[in-house]
């Protein structure tokens, strides 16, 4: 049996207990009143003494006939109490119910693959709530599977070029168009390079997803990591005619310091590729959080593209090349790196060009999950 119907009988129970129950005790109440009246009352107020005991009063057919009557406008009354009871019951019954109706068709078409199936509710209270939950649910859901969706279309997209290069190359050598000359050998060590970082790059976010990406936490400085990073793309900058200035402060705070020397080396990768004329790094220490960022002189960003530069093997450009782009997991990594230190990562437009990444750690020992 359906709620509706359990509500409907529901209150039609209780309107018939009621009904009956009041009904029976204004019965009793009636008729107590009426021979009290007929008996005692009555006589006294015309002035006539009853009748001797034995003989009917001459009025006791007046007496049952009125009883009657009252008895039957109590049972009329009881009656139409009931109809109206069930008549309420059964529209608060369906203004109840409706929610969990509208629900319940949108999880089965969900179900059945319906991806855009949604409850639409206007009421409120809790089923109109639950309405509501399930479809932020399933808002997630969908984000969630398209995501997905994205990330296995991207996957397979890095992995088909080097491997197209490397069958490509072997079938040559194989079929001895090719000559297994260093440099055809270097070539194919290359792409086997890049298909091991690709990988390592998935794996680590793979870890950083489920809880176990490891860290070693010791007392550092971010100023000497960013020094160090940068001292390692001097000669990239120079070569591309760009400058890295440093306005470096002390920041200590405890953290891996591999880990975030990744996360430096992609910003400071991703800042040349993109800056004009200079590249800027800072850092300084603020209300117990340890800051650093990395600035370029660029184009920016497109305001469409800033939500999701975090995302896996987002890239801007939709001709994908590695060129400007590597292999998409740059960013996301580093995000990844950072939150497994407790810390936030960020990026804005610079209202004078370019854009800013700014990441914060906190100076004190992350809460590691259990």
């Amino acid at each position: 049996m359906k709620l509706a119907s359990r509500l409907v009988l529901a209150f039609a129970l209780v309107a018939l207990f009621a009904s009956g129950v009041t009904t029976a005790l204004i019965w009793q109440s009636q008729q107590r009143r009426v021979h009290l009246f007929l008996d005692r009352d009555l006589p006294r107020v015309i002035g006539r003494a009853p009748h001797p005991p034995g003989k009917p009063p001459r009025f006791l057919k007046q007496q049952l006939r009125l009883l009657r009557e009252l008895r039957q406008a109590n049972l009329r009354a009881a009656l139409i109490a009931l109809l109206v009871a069930l008549a309420v019951g059964g529209w608060l019954a369906w203004r109840l119910t409706q929610p969990l109706e509208i629900l319940t068709r949108a999880v089965r078409r969900y179900a059945e693959g319906d991806r855009d199936a949604r409850a639409k509710v206007d009421d409120e209270g809790e089923l109109a709530e639950l309405a509501r939950a399930f479809n932020d649910l399933a808002e997630r859901l969908q984000q969630e599977e398209e995501l997905d969706r994205r990330r296995v279309a991207d996957i397979a997209h890095e992995l088909r070029t080097p491997l197209t290069i490397l069958k490509g190359e072997l079938e040559a050598l194989a079929d001895g168009v090719l000559e297994p000359a260093p440099q055809t050998l270097q070539r194919l060590v290359e792409e086997v390079d890049h298909l091991s970082l690709l990988v390592g790059d998935l794996r680590l976010l793979s870890l950083a997803d489920s809880g176990e990406l490891a860290l070693t936490l010791q007392e550092n400085d971010l100023a000497q990591l960013l020094a160090r990073s940068a001292e390692a793309f001097e000669p990239m900058a120079r070569q591309r005619g760009l400058r890295l200035r440093l306005e470096l402060k002390t920041a200590p705070a405890r953290f891996d310091n591999a880990r975030m020397r990744q996360v430096a080396v992609n910003l400071l990768d991703n800042a040349l590729r993109h800056a004009r004329e200079q590249v800027v790094i800072s850092s300084w220490s603020q209300k117990g959080s340890a800051c650093f960022t990395v600035s370029d002189d660029g184009a920016g960003i497109a305001p469409q593209d800033l939500p999701h530069v975090f995302d896996r093997f987002y890239r801007a450009d939709p001709a994908r090349a590695r060129s400007t782009g590597g292999s998409g997991l740059g960013l996301a990594i580093a995000r990844a790196i950072v939150e497994a230190h407790g810390g936030a990562i960020s990026v804005t437009n610079e209202a004078e060009g370019g854009t800013r990444f700014i990441v914060c750690l906190p100076q004190k020992e992350p809460t590691r999950p259990a």
